[in-house]
């Protein structure tokens, strides 16, 4: 997608996938500017926690030194972008195709999101209004939200007096960059604003830093009227969230299940990424690779998805991927169990 125009004009990419790449990396900087010149480009991870940048991007954006980004936010919100009117048309298009495909309801987990990205995405919500949006908001950016609560609802309505609306969900809380530490200070953060948490997890050590502050900053109690800043409380806490749970060992899947903490998990990442994973875990770390049959077990409870746009939204392949799994096949479930899951809330 270009933005801008003339000598201004930038080129943004999304969409690629180092584990599914030849090479099982990201792209170079050199390898960028042998192919964009001195246009400056960004080109996204289809995670949307990487991008990479050419020369020329990286010299607008400020940058000394490094080929990738990694969740700084802060420099890529400086890259020019559609407006708004294209950029909701675009979001009213994915829910659009989302609801074609048999999908009734989603949540947006983009830890970025405050008040004004759930405003523009009530506006899209309106042209598509055949699925159920939920929105999370950054655990960073709950301020935003002017005393808006957990459950409440945005509303956005397009030219024609259509009414869309999305619901306000958890507090998404994204660890910085090797810096797990910060994940107890957003939660405490959540907290305060009366909030349960959906916390980013894919490896064994944030998913310790998780429990910790997850055992540090417990839901609130039911009954409470307010909380410390003043803030309706749910009648009954909501259960806090584990996003992904990619890598976990036994104890940690005990303590998962004590806290009372519901995992969404994405079994397709098992198959589609099967390659990568045979190639940078050890067997032992393979086991514990993608629990679910361990997660139920233990009477966690559990939601299949797809995290899209990384793996199709499409739980027709949730399902086969999470009873055929070739890698720690002890983790299959059973078809019905599996469709079970797929229906399960938000």
């Amino acid at each position: 997608m270009r933005h801008g125009g003339g000598s201004s004009s930038w080129l943004r990419v999304w969409g690629y996938d180092d584990a599914l790449l030849a090479e099982r990396r990201h792209p170079t900087v050199a390898e960028l500017d042998a192919a964009t010149e001195d246009v400056p480009t960004v080109v996204h991870h289809v995670t949307g926690h990487v991008a990479v940048v050419n020369t020329a991007a990286g010299r607008a954006l400020g940058l000394t030194s490094g080929d990738v980004l990694v969740e700084r936010q802060d420099l890529l919100a400086a890259v020019p972008r559609a407006d708004r009117g294209a950029t909701v048309a675009s979001v009213a298009e994915v829910l659009a195709d989302l609801a074609a495909e048999g999908i009734t309801a989603c949540t947006d987990a983009t830890h970025t999101n405050d008040l004004a990205a759930l405003e523009l995405l009530a506006e899209a919500a309106a042209m598509s209004p055949s699925i159920d949006v939920t929105a999370m908001v950054g655990a960073d950016r709950l301020d935003s939200l002017g005393g808006l609560s957990f459950g409440g609802e945005v509303r956005g309505s397009t030219a024609a007096g259509a009414v869309g609306s999305v619901q306000i969900g958890h507090a998404k809380v994204m660890p910085p960059h090797d810096d797990d530490s910060a994940i107890a200070g957003l939660v405490a953060m959540a907290r305060q604003h009366g909030f349960p948490v959906a916390i980013h997890v894919m490896d064994i050590d944030t998913l310790q830093a998780t429990l910790d502050a997850l055992e540090a900053h417990p839901p609130l109690l039911a009954g409470m009227a307010t909380n410390e800043a003043c803030r309706p409380v749910p009648d009954r806490p909501v259960p806090d969230r584990i996003e992904h749970c990619a890598l976990a060992l036994p104890e940690q899947l005990d303590r998962i299940a004590r806290l009372g903490v519901a995992v969404v998990t994405q079994p397709s990442f098992v198959t589609r990424r099967a390659q990568k994973y045979r190639e940078q875990l050890t067997p032992t770390e393979q086991a514990w690779l993608w629990p679910l049959a361990s997660l139920l077990r233990r009477g966690i409870r559990v939601t299949l998805s797809s995290d899209a746009p990384t793996v199709p939204a499409d739980p027709a392949e949730w399902v086969e991927a999470a009873t055929g799994r070739e890698l720690a096949p002890a983790e299959r479930i059973d078809a019905v169990t599996a469709r079970r899951l797929c229906l399960d809330d938000r």
